[in-house]
């Protein structure tokens, strides 16, 4: 079902000043719209400037005006351990969306106790908390594949899965001319490189990967 007072908003407003992100948030929107009923959306690391579209993305005012245009039950989740982002994004989304402060591995694995006992699963799982040094990627990397397995059994073969700040990654030689050959094919790299193996792993399907790395059908046998 297309959401489209949200549609307006988005290609009105977001998609023109989100620069290298339009493309892949579109796609999450559209597989949004194709799911049925009440959805559930957890993000980690907030939206902390207004306006700031190009630079963070403002993620969670998008969740937001998404789940109010949809319906009156969806809710988001988001966790950010910084104490100032959090009081900026509450200043920037509406009640419908839960803003904590805390460690997000912390944050996911309580949230995880809460969400199984109760039976349910994440419809949208979005991991974006910790800033990516382009030159030595792995402490995000590693801390976002921690928050994948903090919130894993709350992920079902529909849960679409997506990481931020994955530019691709790609071995090559410079030659003459300004030639260059490629040593190796394109791959996720920044803080999606760790969770793109498991994910691997896991015979998960991978619907798009440019700035952003997005994937559904986990596998959990």
């Amino acid at each position: 079902m297309k959401n489209n007072e949200f549609w307006v908003f988005f290609d009105s407003i977001a998609a023109p000043q989100l620069a290298h992100r339009e493309k892949t948030f579109r796609k999450i929107f559209e597989y949004l719209d194709s799911i049925h009923g009440p959805i559930v959306i957890v993000e980690t690391g907030c939206a902390r400037l207004a306006n700031n579209w190009a630079g963070d993305g403002q993620s969670t005012v998008m969740f937001d005006k998404y789940i109010a245009t949809r319906d009156t039950e969806s809710v988001c989740y988001t966790v950010d351990i910084n104490p100032q982002s959090v009081a900026a994004c509450k200043n920037l989304v509406s009640k419908r969306v839960s803003v904590n402060q805390d460690d997000s591995v912390h944050y996911l694995t309580g949230l995880n106790r809460h969400f199984t006992a109760e039976n349910k699963t994440i419809n949208f799982l979005y991991l974006d908390s910790f800033d990516l040094d382009m030159q030595y990627w792995f402490p995000s990397s590693a801390h976002h594949l921690k928050e994948m397995l903090a919130i894993f059994p709350c992920v079902d073969e529909k849960t679409l899965v997506v990481v931020d700040d994955c530019p691709l990654n790609v071995n090559f030689l410079p030659g003459e001319n300004q030639q260059v050959s490629f040593l190796t094919s394109p791959e996720i790299g920044g803080k999606g490189r760790l969770v793109a193996e498991f994910a691997s792993a896991a015979e998960a399907t991978l619907l798009f990967a440019e700035y952003q790395a997005g994937w559904v059908g986990f596998n959990k046998q």
